[in-house]
């Protein structure tokens, strides 16, 4: 069962494309400068997150750079993680993204970046079609924060293993809701906690998802500091949108921490942001 409706990710991807937002250099204090200068010097880029930063430094740990290799994400909208792992590992970038608005944001970012559109493929991930047409197809099969709006997500599983080359990687994202969030979301966006399948949302479980599929598990675990989960709902003129703004700012300044305090060593706890499996299949 989809725990999430095709309207909701139109209206969530409406407006997501173009370039991401940067300060000019004049308005920025020494303290964002100073941060930003950080960012750079761990080879994070300016305005990218610590728990975004984290994952992809996982990601380069445990799998090749290949510029001959082809990475799938389902789910891309708006293609930022793409955009990452073409400049970490040099993959070419594929997204299947069933929302219009997404499929638009998407082909605006490839466009941005000079890469072919026609790779940004407007389908239904669960279609029969797209499984036959693109079977054991990519190198790398990616996704993020996908197969927890399902349940059970056991098919979204094996669809994603579908395209999995023999000799590919599987890397699969999911956030960490019951963390350090849990009695926010609990009191304020039980909305947001029901369009996610939580029983998922500990290390035993999220792995048993992938034990029927034969990958040789290069990781599963926590990943990155704890995330607020409040960015959603910061914009409402409600009690709830003002404590959210103000738990997205206490986000910022963790993230602007986690920078200046980071030592090659991420956070791995049941606090952090997010779940990951990273798993090879046999050649």
């Amino acid at each position: 069962m989809d725990l999430t409706t095709k309207d909701f990710w139109d209206s969530h991807h409406k407006g997501s494309g173009g370039p991401p937002r940067t300060e000019p250099q004049s308005r920025k204090g020494w303290f964002r400068q100073l941060v930003d200068n950080a960012r750079l010097r761990q080879g994070a880029v300016v305005g990218q997150g610590y728990n975004h930063f984290a994952l992809h430094q996982l990601i380069k740990t445990h799998l090749p750079k290949r510029r001959d290799w082809s990475v799938i994400e389902i789910g891309s909208a708006p293609g930022n993680n793409l955009v990452t792992l073409n400049r970490n590992c040099g993959y070419v970038p594929y997204g299947v993204e069933y929302s219009s608005p997404g499929v638009m944001a998407t082909r605006e970012t490839f466009a941005r970046h000079g890469w072919d559109t026609n790779n940004v493929i407007e389908a239904d991930f669960f279609d029969s079609e797209f499984h036959e047409r693109f079977k054991n197809r990519f190198d790398v099969v990616f996704s993020y924060g996908f197969v927890e709006h399902f349940d059970p997500p056991n098919e979204a599983v094996a669809l994603h293993v579908n395209l999995l080359k023999p000799g590919g990687y599987l890397v699969c994202q999911i956030p960490n809701l019951r963390g350090v969030c849990y009695p926010y979301l609990r009191l304020c966006a039980r909305e947001q906690l029901q369009q996610h399948n939580c029983t998922i949302m500990r290390k035993k479980p999220f792995q048993r998802l992938f034990e029927p599929f034969g990958l040789d598990t290069k990781f599963c675990g926590y990943v990155g500091a704890f995330d607020l989960h409040a960015s959603s709902y910061r914009h409402e003129r409600s009690l709830h949108g003002y404590l959210a703004a103000g738990l997205d700012r206490a986000q910022d300044l963790l993230d602007h921490s986690m920078f200046l305090l980071h030592q090659r060593r991420f956070p791995q706890s049941g606090l952090s942001a997010s779940l990951v499996f990273i798993g090879h299949r046999a050649s």
